[in-house]
């Protein structure tokens, strides 16, 4: 078994979640635009069709994890490839609210992680994540009690991300239950001061969304990032 020293702990390759909760939007973007967001990492967004490529904004409550428990937004982008590789996604921007998972996930896995004020609240309203530095609002995602159950088999996917001038690939097993999914379901609202804020609205964003989802419970195991 790995293990990466950080702050002065060791964590132990694979990386085990075993419980969180999420909820995700993924929105329609001009391929061109998220091409720019990507522009030096070795990757290209998928092409839909009419030019098209997909964002995916997803708030994360890590509530029991080896890394302790924080709370995450992730800024994606769908990565174009293969037809018989697994589906991935590049993590442009990682904000969260712990210092060790940012350490973390910087030095273990090349992810773009920074500190930052994130306040997830789940109700019957479904969840709602709030981001922002010192006070000034990033982005607010809320995305309502989704309709439709879904599959919910273990999956396994790439993470991609750019860090210190290298690109590197993780892979990842989730395996989800409570998983439920329909059309449109989020409202999102961007601030218009910070650089992921100006980010997003290089995208054309905000939006309406394509899609949503919500995760009752979302497990996951993390292995070792390769360079690529």
């Amino acid at each position: 078994m790995e293990s990466v020293e950080v702050l002065g702990r060791q964590v132990a390759l694979p990386v085990e979640v075993r419980e969180a909760r999420s909820a995700a939007a993924t929105f329609l973007v001009r391929h061109d635009a998220a091409a720019r967001l990507m522009a030096g990492t070795g990757l290209q967004p998928k092409r839909l069709a009419g030019g098209r490529a997909l964002c995916i904004l997803a708030a994360v409550q890590y509530v029991d994890n080896d890394l302790g428990p924080y709370n995450e937004v992730a800024m994606c982008l769908a990565v174009g490839g293969e037809d018989d590789s697994p589906p991935g996604a590049y993590i442009h921007q990682l904000p969260v609210d712990g210092e060790f998972t940012c350490a973390a996930g910087r030095g273990v896995w090349g992810f773009p992680k920074w500190i930052a004020e994130i306040d997830i609240r789940v109700d019957q309203n479904g969840m709602r994540c709030h981001l922002a530095v010192d006070g000034d609002m990033i982005l607010d995602l809320q995305v309502r009690p989704r309709p439709l159950p879904l599959p919910s088999k273990p999956a396994e996917m790439s993470a991609y991300a750019r860090l210190d001038g290298a690109t590197r690939r993780t892979p990842f097993t989730s395996r989800a239950t409570g998983v439920r999914g329909g059309p449109l379901g989020a409202t999102l609202v961007v601030g218009d001061r910070h650089p992921m804020a100006h980010d997003l609205r290089s995208l054309g964003l905000p939006k309406r969304a394509v899609m949503s989802t919500t995760i009752d419970n979302l497990a996951a195991t993390f292995g070792a990032a390769t360079k690529i």
